[in-house]
């Protein structure tokens, strides 16, 4: 099952890809909101090109576990996407995945640590890989129940 992540941000949506096993994960562009305003029509777009089976947005919750402003965000445009595409959207806590993006990053040159596109697209990657992780058990050669 081909999975695609969205580590969804008010500045920048980042964007990962499985292949179509679902095992090899590789970052694959990050929407600028600034120059790309409509970021839903943005991925619809990168959606054809890429033919996933389901979404993986990452959402933020609070310390315990609660919704946030930003998880409720990332949950509507979750949402907006599967209402035009009609593919599956599963919803991955991804509290930290930025940060954690940002560690994983220090050991690159230091031009490319601060390229914040890359973080976003590295977070994207992070947030399927721990769905993947997560659900490895219940995912069969039908896909993610």
């Amino acid at each position: 099952m081909k999975l695609m992540g969205v580590d969804y941000g008010r500045r920048r949506i980042g964007l990962a890809a499985t292949d179509a096993s679902g095992r090899a994960v590789r970052g694959l562009n990050t929407i600028d909101r600034r120059t790309q305003p409509d970021a839903v029509a943005a991925i619809q777009r990168i959606i054809e090109k890429e033919r996933p089976d389901a979404l993986v947005v990452g959402v933020p919750l609070g310390p315990d576990e609660q919704e946030t402003v930003m998880s409720g965000e990332a949950r509507r445009f979750g949402n907006e996407i599967y209402d035009l595409t009609g593919i599956a959207v599963y919803y991955m806590e991804e509290s930290f995945s930025t940060r954690d993006a940002e560690t994983l990053m220090r050991t690159r040159k230091k031009k490319k640590r601060r390229d914040k596109g890359m973080v976003d697209r590295v977070a994207a990657c992070l947030i399927v890989e721990r769905f993947i992780r997560e659900h490895a058990d219940t995912a069969g050669p039908a896909g993610f129940q």
